[in-house]
């Protein structure tokens, strides 16, 4: 039997190989990267720009708070994770490489993260599209020549690149080169905003039934809902008098009753409708996590409506994934390393104090950080 998904990547990059072939002309070809230059983008960044420098200035500005604020948090999250993996509290890799699969079912095992071939083409679209855009709208609108714009094919990994006159940029002051640098992670972390708030606020709550009931697959012995008269098969539709109903926070986490035990303590009882009966239920303490406990495994009924169905099973993974690494491309480029633009950043302020000094700093600040990534994932397996 033809695997159409399997073909369908097959076909994709045919046509890409035969667009090349007839555009090779206006085409670099460097090893494993192909680049399109193009006017067209060019103009369209410069009308942007000049619609309001003002405003880009300003968010710009902003952008450079956020941008050093998540710097810190990623460092902070390196050295928290390296110091757990050299104690022995983390035995797996906690960063993974993502790459494409051509199958529609995707993949992770240690250290790696496969998506499907077209999930991935359109997550990183979505990413570095609007990454390369907002440099390019920043240097413009900071008075920075724009040298070249266009689009970029590295091995299986499709781009586009926003390149500003490298002499203007580095004559211009601190502020501007700061704003334009910090500009693409920001645009990255904005969008990771926009795409979980549409997928919370909008895309779920019109999707998605008003109320949902869980299906008991299993209740623990001797636990408080087994002591209750709670039994596997039986159907829960409400909490304390108030219907389940479920987030799509509460969807990607798999715990639909987070927000129905909200401030309920160990050893308070509430009341659980099951099958049309009440039962009340008196939560103990967990054996292992120390948190409130019932006992009970569940499923969830089907919370699509029906004309959602068809489609929201392949749309809420994709916003899942864009949301999560546009976030975590975001993070990752304002990192201090070198030359990524959280490497760039670092240097622009150390030149203002020591020019001489400023990129043996920074490369050393680089090796650090590139060391401790790889220790995160090979120190699992090392120790």
């Amino acid at each position: 039997m033809t695997d159409l998904y399997l073909l369908s990547v097959i076909i994709f990059f045919a046509v890409l190989a035969i667009l090349i072939y007839f555009d090779r002309k206006n085409i670099e070809f460097k090893y494993i990267l192909i680049m399109r230059r193009t006017k067209r983008f060019k103009s369209a960044i410069n009308n942007i720009a000049k619609s309001s420098p003002k405003f880009w200035k300003i968010l710009s500005t902003i952008a450079i708070i956020i941008c050093f604020y998540y710097m810190a948090q990623g460092i902070l999250s390196l050295s928290i994770t390296t110091y757990l993996i050299s104690i022995g509290k983390i035995i797996g890799p906690p960063l993974a490489i993502i790459l494409p699969t051509p199958s529609p079912v995707g993949a992770t095992g240690p250290g790696y993260f496969l998506i499907p071939f077209w999930f991935w083409i359109i997550t990183v679209a979505v990413i570095l599209i609007p990454h390369e855009l907002m440099h390019g709208i920043i240097a413009r609108a900071e008075k920075i020549p724009l040298k070249s714009v266009g689009l970029l094919l590295l091995a299986i990994f499709p781009g586009a690149f926003v390149e500003p006159n490298e002499n203007k940029l580095k004559k211009a002051k601190l502020l501007t080169k700061l704003r334009v640098f910090a500009a693409g992670s920001f645009a990255n972390f904005a969008l990771a905003a926009i795409i979980f708030s549409l997928a919370t606020f909008v895309i779920w709550p019109a999707a998605t039934e008003p109320a949902i009931s869980l299906s008991l697959t299993t209740v623990n012995a001797s636990s408080p809902a087994e002591l209750a008269g709670l039994k596997p098969n039986m159907s829960i539709t409400e909490i304390n008098g108030k219907q389940i109903t479920t987030s799509y926070f509460e969807s990607l986490s798999g715990n639909f009753l987070s927000e129905e035990l909200k401030g309920v303590n160990v050893s308070q009882t509430i009341s659980v409708k099951a099958n049309e009966t009440l039962f009340n239920v008196t939560l103990g303490l967990h054996p292992e996590t120390n948190t409130t406990y019932m006992g009970i495994v569940y499923e969830y009924s089907s919370i699509f409506k029906p004309w959602a169905k068809p489609f929201m099973s392949s749309l809420l993974p994709l916003l899942l994934m864009l949301w999560l690494f546009s976030f975590g491309v975001g993070l990752f480029n304002i990192l201090p390393i070198y030359p990524l633009d959280g490497g760039l950043m670092v240097e622009a302020i150390l030149e203002k104090f020591s020019k001489k000094n400023a990129k043996h700093i920074v490369k050393t600040i680089t090796y650090f950080i590139i060391m401790i990534i790889i220790f995160n994932f090979i120190g699992p397996s090392l120790l």
